[in-house]
């Protein structure tokens, strides 16, 4: 079976996040040579600017934060509030380090163990149709470009599409598309990974 996946796989084994063991497994099972695993070359690069984004929205909030535990410490009842804000600033600074290593090492981990998909001028092309046909964003039409690509260029005998974002992709013309490439459309990733083990029984 091939598994095509794309940022949010990545993110969730970055982050440690609720699907990271069915992640991990699915990861394994390709290192084993049990499953293809794929992967857009844009959703290797998306991470990066994902936690970049998150990392910037914590700063600020840090700072705003620390101009508000100031404010407060001024006052005799809050004058201990800036030893309960050290903690909590510690763990937005640390939590930006793990996401940075995480990404990281689960990047370099998914290019050695799957198949990578070049972004090229050809999938760029498909993909401002698909973002015209499906009101898609720019980075989604790009991901769905590059599986069609693959799916029409390699023809798996059995392939599933693992992505969470449903709210974009969980559509009724999009799983039409896949489904007629012979590809299962999976919004959680333990899903698919029970699917693709009762395949095999």
């Amino acid at each position: 079976m091939t598994a095509y996946v794309e940022s949010n796989f990545v993110l969730e084994l970055a982050l440690q996040q609720e699907e990271c063991d069915a992640c991990t497994a699915i990861v394994e099972l390709a290192s084993q040579g049990r499953l293809v695993l794929v992967v857009p070359a844009f959703s290797l690069a998306e991470p990066h600017v994902a936690i970049a984004g998150k990392e910037k929205a914590r700063n600020q909030l840090r700072r705003d934060l620390d101009a508000q535990v100031r404010d407060l410490a001024r006052s005799k009842p809050h004058h201990t509030v800036r030893t309960d804000f050290a903690a909590f600033a510690g763990v937005l600074a640390d939590s930006a380090q793990f996401e940075r290593d995480g990404v990281r090492d689960s990047v370099s981990d998914l290019v050695q163990r799957a198949e990578v998909i070049a972004l090229d001028a050809v999938i760029l092309r498909s993909a401002l149709d698909v973002q015209a046909e499906f009101a898609m964003s720019g980075q989604d039409s790009i991901v769905l470009a590059s599986v069609l690509a693959h799916l029409h260029a390699h023809r798996p005998a059995q392939s599933c599409f693992l992505n969470r974002n449903t709210r974009d992709f969980d559509d009724p013309d999009i799983r039409k598309l896949l489904d007629d490439q012979g590809c299962k459309f999976f919004g959680k990733f333990g899903e698919a990974l029970r699917y693709r083990n009762s395949q095999i029984g």
